[in-house]
Formats: structure tokens, sequence, C-alpha cells
């Protein structure tokens, strides 16, 4: 039977950024990744877009994205108290436990929009940015129900919640309500296992580990089988979710092992422990009051943090320094008097230091408390129940036979800009095994 589709259109909606992906059916291995998005770093391909929005003060879309943080960042402070401002606002549907079409989320300067609203134009804004990148790639004119649309959620999420996606989705015009069948609401860790079962095992293992012979690597250039079992931690902004599959042959299905699981443990856990140190220091009635009355200098110094977050490493010694803008430093004199010294010095709190460049100085402790609540929370997540020994991520072949048997696998993680390198020690057999994952590989 014919496919009812020309092409599929992929759009990962992510708590911190977000982007999109298609293939024309007639070709569906040959994927095109957008990577050229409005604003953003001169000269860098970005593969995703920050997953902010900016509305006009009479609530009607203006951008989304780099072009939205930047435009904001430009506003005069006094005029960008008007407009509404929303980023990270993806996991507020999961949190809300009595979701309805008329739940609310706040901008940035504490005016509350429809979250229907929000996320509709949010997705509107990805349905005539992938229209217009498949009609530039396509010999022919494509008609609306040509197109089938994939949506990414966490494994976490409720059922409210995903529907809730599906009907921003109506909303936002990317399909009609009475053709459900041609939006797909995905699982996010089940999408990037379907995308492990077709890497080859070299883009998975480490090659350092694998036999040699003559020079030639014996397993690596072969794809998984049916006794390969892995596992995929997607870690993300909002969420951490797991998934355990086997790929069965000779149909190459996956077999579910373990229900998907996970937590609201994802990056964005970092970032509110910073505005709680941020509060200790100077006082939540300061914070709360700068954030409505500054909110664009607010969020120019999230994305300094944000900036700086990526750098931090557990073996780097020396400080991260984060710019705090000039109207935080004045704001804190007018409303406090005194200077922001003065306030970290009566704090008490040593772990955070001054400089006398505008910046606040986090030390290696300080980043690591920061971080720890988080990576806690996606260790308690990445504790599993197996129905019979697992081999470790990246594993080839079976683990032979044996009852069910509880198994704990410590994984270390390093995040760079496009690999992850994970070394994952077996506490029970204290064997380590080393893997990585280059998200710029064919």
């Amino acid at each position: 039977m014919a496919c009812p589709f020309s092409v599929v259109v992929a759009i990962d909606f992510g708590t911190t950024s977000s982007g999109y992906a298609f293939s024309f059916t007639q070709d569906s291995e040959a994927i095109h990744m957008m990577k050229r998005w409005e604003g953003g770093d001169p000269g860098v391909a970005n593969q995703k877009s920050p997953t902010c929005l900016l509305l006009t003060p009479d609530l009607r879309f203006h951008s989304f994205g780099f072009a939205a943080r930047d435009f904001y960042h430009d506003l005069d402070p006094e005029e960008a108290r008007h407009w509404l401002y929303f980023d990270k606002f993806k996991m507020k549907i999961h949190s809300t436990s009595d979701l309805t079409m008329e739940t609310e989320l706040e901008a940035v300067n504490g005016r509350r929009v429809r979250a229907i609203e929000v996320f509709a134009h949010a997705l509107h804004f990805f349905r005539e940015h992938a229209l217009k990148e498949v009609k530039d790639q396509s010999s022919s004119v494509l008609e609306g129900e040509e197109i089938r649309w994939v949506i990414t959620v966490p494994a976490v999420w409720r059922q409210p919640a995903k529907q809730f996606m599906r009907e921003a989705a109506y909303l936002a015009g990317l399909v009609a309500p009475d053709c459900p069948e041609q939006l797909l609401i995905a699982l996010e860790p089940e999408a990037a296992s379907i995308y492990c079962r077709k890497l080859r095992l070299h883009q998975v293992i480490d090659l350092s580990l694998q036999p040699i012979t003559n020079g030639l690597d014996l397993e690596g250039s072969q794809p998984f089988d049916s006794s390969d079992r892995y596992i995929v931690a997607d870690c993300g902004g909002g969420t951490v979710d797991l998934t355990v599959h086997q790929i069965e042959q000779p149909q190459g299905t996956l077999k579910e092992l373990y229900k998907a699981s996970g937590g609201p443990y994802g990056a964005v856990g970092v970032d509110l422990a910073f505005e709680a140190m941020l509060c200790q220091i100077f006082g939540e009635d300061f914070i709360q009051s700068f954030k409505a009355k500054r909110p664009a200098a607010w969020v120019d110094l999230t994305i300094a943090f944000e900036a700086r977050k990526r750098t931090a490493a557990p073996g780097r010694a020396n400080a991260l320094n984060i710019s705090l803008p000039f109207s935080f430093i004045d704001f804190y004199k007018r409303h406090r008097g005194q200077s922001v010294e003065a306030a970290l010095r009566r704090s008490n709190m040593n772990i955070v230091k001054w400089s006398s460049q505008g910046m606040l100085r986090l030390t290696q402790e300080a980043m690591n408390e920061l971080f720890q609540p988080t990576i806690i929370n996606i260790c308690g997540t990445i504790t599993l129940d197996l129905p019979e020994p697992l081999p470790l991520p990246g594993a080839v072949g079976g683990a032979g036979g044996g009852g069910p048997e509880r198994r704990e696998i410590r994984a270390t993680m390093q995040f760079g800009d496009t690999e992850i390198k994970v070394t994952a020690v077996d506490i029970m057999s204290n064997r380590s095994v080393r893997a990585s994952i280059d998200f710029l590989s064919n």
C-alpha cells in the first residue's frame, strides 16, 4: 500500500531549544535538518533555535527563537515592560495538575495568556518555516494533506499534556481536527531509540574498546542485531527520559524491555538553583521586583548564566564569571541603598565572589552546589528494575541466562557541543565501558 504522505516534518519542541527536520517519503533516508535560523551568532550554523516567543503588547505574534530574544533585548527598558516574552514554558503544562484549555502561562513581565495560544503561536511559526523549506526542496507543489507532522513530547508527560499538544497543533493549523492521523505525537526517547537502531556500532561504542584485526574493526561496522539491547538516556532541558529496547529480527522492529520512564530533571533545574542562589544573596523580594520591572535585563542575565553554565565541568578549578547587567547593579543600589558587593559580603556566601568588572564569580564549589540537586535526581532515574540482566550501554550481544535481577549502572556523562561521552560502571562486576555519540555523524 502506497504511503498517503509525500513528506514527513518532525518538530523537536524542546524546553530550552527547538528545531525540525523533514524527509520526502520517496527518499526517506535523506533527512533535511533545518540549520538556518534568523538571528543567533553570525557565521554559526545552529541546529536548534531557543524556545522563546515574543508577543506584542496587544497579544499578536511577533517572533520566535533568536529573533524574539534579540528583539526583546534591544527594546527600551520601559517599552519592554509591555511586551510579552515567554521562554522555557514547555514543562509548565506537565507541572500543572489540572491542565485545561483555559490554563494560563505567565510572561516575563507578569502578564498572563492562555497556554494553548502560546503553544499554538510557536507551532504555527514552525509550520510556516517548515513549509517554506519543504517547498524550496520540492520540484512539485505540495498540498497540506500530503504532509505528515510529528511532534515529540517527553515520556513522562501524562495523557492530558499529550492531548494538549495535539489541540495546540490543531489551533496552529498544522492539521485539521477531522484528520487526526496526519499528526503523530511521538515520545522523545523512543524517537531517539529508533535513530540508534540505524547506527553502526562504531558510532556508539568507543573504537578503542573494540578488537582490531589486521587494522580492521571486526564488529564496529556492523549494525545492531537481535541480540543487542540498549538504554537510551535522553537528557534534555526539561526532562531526563529513559527507554530500554531490543531489536527484533528479521522485521527490524523494536521490543520494549522496560517502559519509558524518567522525570522533570533536565538542565532547567540548574537554572532554578541559580535563581534561588540570587534570591538568597539579594533577597527574593528584590529578584521578583527586578524581574517584573526590568524583564529584558532579567532575560539578559539568564542568557549570560546559560552561556557560562555550558562551560562548567567537574575538573574545572577556576571560577566562572557571570556578567550582571548594569541595570541590575543600578536597580539594586536604588532598591536597597547599598552596592551589590555589600550584599555579597552580608550574605556570607563565600562560594560566590564579586569582581570589580561587574561580574559574579562562581567558584567550583558554587557550580557543584547548583548542579547537585539535578544530578541526584538523574542518578535516581537511571536505576532500573530490569526483567533480566542487561548489557551495559553499547555492549554487544546478550547477557546470557539467569533469572530476574536488579542491576545498577553508574554513568558519568561529559557533554560537548556536538558529542556526549559516557563512562558507565556495572556496580556488581565493577566492569566499565566507554561510549560516545557524535550528533554530526552520518
